[in-house]
C-alpha cells in the first residue's frame, strides 16, 4: 500500500517573488499595447505541514479552512480519517481527530448556524462470504455534527430518507444559508431543505443537473446549473420553495464555471481562463487576474475563497504530479495579494501563439514563469468559437508586429509555414546551448527539417497508423494509394473500417498526406491525377453519415477483427503498453502500413505536449529559446517515465526512451502465501470487447516498436485546414449525386484549391 506521505504544500517567499512576477490589471486584466498598469496580483506560497495521502473535503470559514484527508498507515494496513484546520490569517494549523468508524466518504462540509462543522457522509457496509469476497453492500446518508474546536462527534441524524430513499441515494452538493438552513441535493432529483434544528423544510424541484450549490455573501443559496443559453445561476426561493429566475451578468456560454465564497463581493466566479468578483445586485462581474498570470494552473483548483483582509485564496492539487509513480498528491495553498504595479518588476514579455493551448504547455509556461526571473511567457489563443477564425487570424498575425515569439505548430500544416521562411532555424541555438542533435531521434528532427534547417521542436510523439493482419495484406510496412486502392476495391466496403464514411476515406487517402497532392514549396497542385479520381470514385461505395448497426457494435471490433468481418483499423501507437494491446486484439502477427503515400512510408509522427517554432521575426528569440529548449532538457525528457504506463507519447531524446523501454521490460511481483515472488501484470488495457493484463514486455515487444518508430518519417498533412476540406466536400456532392463525372469533379476541385494554394503561400 502507498505510504503517508508529508505533503508540504508549496514552499516558496512572497519577497523572492515579488523581484520578476507579473499579474494583470483591475477590469482589463489582458494588458493592451501602451497600457500601464496599475496594480497586480501576487502569488504567496505558504507551507502547511500535513501528514495525508489525499484530501477529499474543504470548508472555509471566514480565515480557517478546514480539510477532511485521510491517511494510509502500512504497519496497520488501515486508512486514518482526520480534519485540519488551518487559520489562514495567523499561519497556524492542527489536526483534530474524528471519530468515524467504517468506511465512509464526506461528501462536503460547512459550519452550521451554532458553530459546529456539519458533514454530509455517504457510509458503506459490507456482507462478505467465507473467503471475504463482498457477497453484497448497502450505504446509508448521515449528517454529522462535529465540534471543531476537538473534532468530537455531537450528533448523528440519518439522511437517507431525507434524500429520497433507496440504495442509490447519494449527496452530490451541500451547503448552509445566512440563517441556518441547511440544503442538500444530489445533483439530478432536487433540493431538500432542512433547518437549523435539522427538521425538513421541503424539496424544491429542478429542471436541470446542478452543478454546484453555494451560499452568497448575502446569506442566500444559489445553484448553478445549464439552460438554454448556457450556465444559469438561480436563487433558492426558499419561501415560495421554487427556484428564482435566472440572474444576470454571470457569463454566457456552455464553457465551465464555478462559484465560491467571497468576503467583499456576492461571488467568487471562477472560469477555465480567470477569476472574478460578481455583484448580485449590480448583477455584474469585475475581472481580476488570469490564472496563468499569477502562474496557476486553473485546471489543478480544487477551491478558493477570499480572506478578511481582500487576499484571494485557492487550494490546487497537481494531477500530473499525482499521475506520477510516486502517486502522492501535490497541494498548494496559495495566497493572491493586490500590489501596485510599480512596485512589482517587470520581465521581458514572450508571446506563445497557439490555436489552443494544451495543457503539458501550460503546466510548463506556468513552472517556467515562476523559477525565471528576466522573461515571461503569455499566451495568445486564438480559436475563439471556431477554427477556421483562428487560422484566418494568426495568419494575417504573421505578416505584422502581432507576430507571437513562439508558434505552436501541432495544429498547422508545418510545410506551409517553413517553406515562408516564417520559422526560425533551431540548429544554431541548439549548438550555442551545448544540445548535441545526436541525443535526439533523428527521424523525429528530420522531420521538422525544411531545407535542412530544424523548424520545429517537439518533447514528445506517438505514431499514427493502420493496422491489418499481415495475412491479409502481407508482411509490410507500407503502401501506395494505388495499391491500398487495389486491395481494398476487392473486399466489401463495410469490410474495410469499422463506421467508414465518405470523410473517413478522404482522410485516410487525402488529408493525412495532403503533401502528396499541394507542394507548398513550388505551389503545384495535383488533384487531376489518377489516384485522386480513384478516390473519389472510391468513396463513392460509402454512406455519407455512419449507419448505425446495433448487432455489429454489439461484437465489439477486436472479434470483428479477428474473424476478419473488418480488415482495417486506423489508431495510434503511444506507448509499449498500447503496442502490446493491439497485438493481443489482432490475435496475429499486425502489418502497420499507416496512411497511403508514394513512398510507402505512410506511418506519421504525431506530436504531442507541444510543437513549437520560433517566429524569425520575434525580437526576443533568446527569450523565446529559453522557454523552448526546456522541453526537450534531459531533465523533462526524463520525467516522462517516471509517468504511470510510460504516459502518453514517446520522449524525443534517445536516452529517455531507452529508460521508458527499460521500465516497460521491468517485471513487477507480488507475494503469494507461500512468500514466493509472483509476477503480477503491470495494468490491464481494453477496447470494446477485449481486455487483456499487460505483463512486463519482452525483448521483441520493444523491439517492434522500435521498428515502428523508426518507420515513420513525416507529418500529418493538415487535416486540420477547413478551407481545403470544405472545397473537396463542396465540390465532390455533385458527383456523389451523378450530377458530374469524376474526371470533371477532380479539375474543378484542382481549380479551386490552387487558387487557395496562391493566395496563401
Amino acid at each position: 500500500m502507498k505510504k503517508s506521505k508529508k505533503l508540504i504544500l508549496a514552499g516558496l517567499v512572497l519577497s523572492a517573488l515579488l523581484a520578476g512576477l507579473s499579474g494583470c490589471k483591475g477590469k482589463e486584466p489582458q494588458k493592451e499595447e501602451g497600457e500601464t498598469k496599475e496594480f497586480v496580483y501576487v502569488p504567496e506560497y505558504v507551507d502547511i505541514d500535513i501528514e495525508c495521502d489525499y484530501i477529499y473535503a474543504m470548508a472555509a470559514v471566514g480565515d480557517e479552512l478546514y480539510m477532511n484527508a485521510v491517511a494510509w498507515d502500512d504497519e496497520e494496513d488501515e486508512r486514518h480519517e482526520f480534519l485540519y484546520k488551518y487559520n489562514m490569517l495567523e499561519s497556524k494549523g492542527e489536526q483534530l481527530p474524528i471519530a468515524l468508524e467504517g468506511d465512509y466518504n464526506v461528501a462536503g462540509m460547512a459550519m452550521g448556524s451554532d458553530g459546529n462543522l456539519l458533514m454530509a457522509v455517504s457510509r458503506y457496509e459490507y456482507d462478505t462470504d467465507e473467503n471475504g469476497e463482498i457477497t453484497d453492500s448497502r450505504s446509508t446518508l448521515e449528517l454529522i455534527t462535529v465540534s471543531p474546536s476537538d473534532g468530537s462527534v455531537k450528533n448523528t441524524m440519518d439522511l437517507t430518507e431525507v434524500m429520497g430513499g433507496g440504495e442509490n441515494a447519494y449527496i452530490q452538493q451541500f451547503t448552509v444559508d445566512g440563517q441556518g438552513n441547511i440544503y442538500l441535493s444530489d445533483g439530478n432529483s432536487g433540493i431538500h431543505v432542512l433547518d437549523k434544528d435539522l427538521k425538513k423544510i421541503c424539496d424544491i424541484t429542478t429542471d436541470n443537473w446542478i452543478n454546484s450549490m453555494l451560499a452568497s455573501n448575502e446569506g442566500d443559496v444559489y445553484i448553478s446549473s445549464y439552460g438554454e443559453t448556457g450556465m444559469e445561476l438561480k436563487m433558492v426561493d426558499l419561501a415560495g420553495k421554487k427556484l428564482g429566475e435566472a440572474v444576470q451578468g454571470v457569463g454566457g456560454g456552455f464553457g465551465n464555471r464555478e462559484f465560491f465564497p467571497s468576503v467583499s463581493q456576492s461571488f467568487l466566479v471562477r472560469n477555465s481562463e480567470q477569476i472574478s468578483y460578481y455583484d448580485l445586485e449590480a448583477q455584474a462581474t469585475q475581472d481580476l487576474y488570469k490564472w496563468l498570470d499569477v502562474d496557476i494552473n486553473s485546471e489543478n483548483v480544487n477551491y478558493m475563497g477570499e480572506l478578511s483582509d481582500g487576499r484571494i485564496w485557492a487550494v490546487t492539487r497537481d494531477y500530473e504530479a499525482s499521475a506520477s509513480t510516486s502517486g502522492g498528491p501535490e497541494y498548494e495553498l496559495v495566497l493572491l495579494s493586490r500590489k501596485d504595479a510599480a512596485e512589482v518588476a517587470e520581465k521581458q514579455e514572450i508571446l506563445y501563439g497557439t490555436m489552443w493551448l494544451d495543457s503539458n504547455v501550460k503546466r510548463n509556461i506556468i513552472n517556467f514563469n515562476k523559477s525565471n526571473s528576466q522573461y515571461r511567457i503569455t499566451v495568445k489563443e486564438y480559436v475563439t468559437e471556431d477554427f477556421q477564425s483562428g487560422i484566418t487570424q494568426f495568419n494575417a498575425d504573421l505578416t505584422t508586429g502581432d507576430c507571437p515569439d513562439i508558434i505552436e505548430l501541432s495544429s498547422l500544416d508545418f510545410s506551409q509555414y517553413a517553406s515562408k521562411g516564417i520559422l526560425e532555424d533551431l540548429y544554431p541555438y541548439m549548438e550555442k546551448s551545448g544540445i548535441n542533435k545526436d541525443d535526439y531521434l533523428e527521424n523525429i528532427l528530420k522531420a521538422y527539417e525544411w531545407d535542412g534547417k530544424l523548424c520545429g521542436l517537439i518533447p514528445r510523439f506517438y505514431i499514427s497508423t493502420s493496422m491489418a493482419k499481415v495475412s491479409q495484406v502481407g508482411d509490410v510496412t507500407g503502401w501506395t494509394l494505388e495499391e491500398m486502392l487495389d486491395f481494398a476495391e476487392t473486399k466489401e466496403p463495410e469490410q474495410l473500417f469499422q463506421g467508414s464514411t465518405r470523410d473517413g476515406i478522404f482522410y485516410y487517402c487525402i488529408y493525412n498526406n495532403i503533401d502528396e497532392f499541394i507542394n507548398w514549396e513550388t505551389g503545384e497542385c495535383m488533384f487531376t491525377g489518377e489516384g485522386f479520381i480513384r478516390t473519389l470514385e472510391f468513396a463513392a461505395k460509402f454512406p455519407e453519415e455512419y449507419n448505425y448497426n446495433e448487432e455489429e457494435e454489439r461484437e465489439g471490433i477486436a472479434s470483428q477483427i479477428r474473424n476478419d468481418k473488418i480488415l482495417l483499423m486506423q489508431n495510434s501507437i503511444s506507448s509499449v503498453q498500447e503496442y502490446q494491446m493491439m497485438n493481443g486484439m489482432f490475435g496475429e502477427k499486425i502489418a502497420f502500413l499507416g496512411y497511403p503515400n508514394s513512398e510507402r512510408k505512410g506511418n506519421l509522427i504525431q506530436p504531442t505536449g507541444g510543437c513549437m517554432g520560433l517566429s524569425s521575426k520575434s525580437d526576443k528569440k533568446d527569450g523565446a529559446w529559453e522557454f523552448m529548449k526546456t522541453m526537450i532538457s534531459k531533465e523533462y525528457q526524463d520525467s516522462f517515465s517516471d509517468e504511470r504506463g510510460g504516459g502518453w507519447g514517446f520522449p524525443v531524446r534517445k536516452d529517455a526512451l531507452e529508460k521508458q523501454f527499460e521500465k516497460d521490460m521491468a517485471p513487477e511481483y507480488y507475494e503469494d502465501e507461500n512468500g514466493e515472488k509472483v509476477e503480477q501484470p503491470k495494468t490491464t488495457w481494453g477496447w470494446d470487447d477485449f481486455e487483456m493484463e499487460i505483463m512486463a514486455a519482452t525483448q521483441e515487444e520493444v523491439d517492434g516498436v522500435k521498428a515502428l518508430i523508426v518507420s515513420a518519417e513525416k507529418l500529418p498533412g493538415n487535416s486540420n485546414d477547413e478551407q481545403l476540406t470544405n472545397i473537396i466536400t463542396e465540390e465532390s456532392a455533385p458527383f456523389f449525386k451523378g450530377q458530374k463525372t469524376a474526371k470533371d469533379t477532380a479539375a474543378v476541385i484542382q481549380n479551386r484549391i490552387q487558387i487557395y494554394v496562391n493566395e496563401n503561400r
